[in-house]
């Protein structure tokens, strides 16, 4: 099976929201959170894309026409009566353009792209002939590789998943001939009143994991690709329903109207431990 750390994750946050995704292939519907990432994300991209050849950094101005142009865009695609409170466009553009500000002034400056370096796409072969895919979004000319995240609370250095940072590390190894020399996880906290004020974390930086961790996280990541290939040869995907976590999904109004033609069956709880 060809899959991605997303993809994995996606069963394991709810076996009912893969089904639709990627057996039964829905159209994602677009949320403002992921348009809010996905625009930020772009604006970093151009400016360390060109950074390799230049070693310089884009004006502040041309990054943010870049992440209003995408955030504009992916906006008209979500549905108006969502873009309340915390997703509203001039929230979110006002965030936006204050996190990339912040960013380029204090962090940029001090961050070069190594050649091959930014948005890096990899395929790394696992146990039992699968493979697993990814994109790392920096890695820097002193070994360090980042993953930018935007997240609505602060994360927390002892519980935060370090798996995707693992499998880059992996993909580095088998790409560049050597491991990197620490794993970033660069955090966007956007805030909304409720889980926290708008900040910019700091750096968050792991170690590399031994050549022994990371198959032992090749072959968890196999036993559950190969749970997910059970269930879906059995045709069973259960639901886990659960309020504070389906909010966020894309699949929330049909998966609950599904639900209530089903007569409301008990969820089940599906639990991913961490890989790392």
């Amino acid at each position: 099976m060809k899959a991605s750390f997303s993809k994995v994750s996606s069963f394991y946050f709810c076996p009912k929201k893969y089904e639709y995704r990627y057996v039964m292939e829905l159209p994602v519907p677009t949320k403002a959170e992921l348009v809010f990432g996905t625009a930020l994300h772009a604006a970093l991209e151009a400016n360390f894309a060109q950074k390799i050849e230049t070693r310089r950094d884009l004006p502040v101005e041309e990054l943010l026409e870049v992440f209003r142009k995408e955030l504009s865009e992916g906006l008209e695609k979500v549905p108006e009566e969502s873009l309340r409170g915390p997703s509203d466009v001039h929230y979110l553009r006002g965030m936006g353009e204050h996190f990339l500000s912040r960013f380029m002034a204090e962090r940029a400056p001090a961050l070069q792209p190594a050649p091959r370096g930014v948005e890096c796409f990899f395929l790394l072969p696992l146990p039992g002939g699968h493979e697993i895919s990814g994109k790392f979004d920096l890695m820097d000319t002193d070994w360090v590789l980042h993953d930018f995240k935007t997240s609505n609370k602060p994360y927390d250095r002892r519980r935060a998943d370090k798996t995707q940072l693992v499998l880059y590390a992996w993909a580095c190894e088998r790409m560049f001939g050597r491991f990197p020399t620490a794993l970033c996880f660069d955090v966007f906290v956007k805030g909304d009143g409720g889980e926290g004020a708008m900040d910019m974390q700091e750096p968050i930086l792991f170690p590399v994991p031994s050549p022994g961790e990371m198959s032992q996280v090749a072959q968890r990541l196999q036993r559950q690709i190969e749970k997910i290939l059970e269930v879906q040869e059995k045709n069973a995907f259960t639901r886990a329903f659960v309020p504070l976590r389906c909010k966020w999904c894309e699949y929330q109004t049909v998966c609950t109207a599904d639900w209530e033609k089903e007569g409301k069956p008990e969820p089940a709880r599906v639990r991913m431990d961490y890989l790392v």
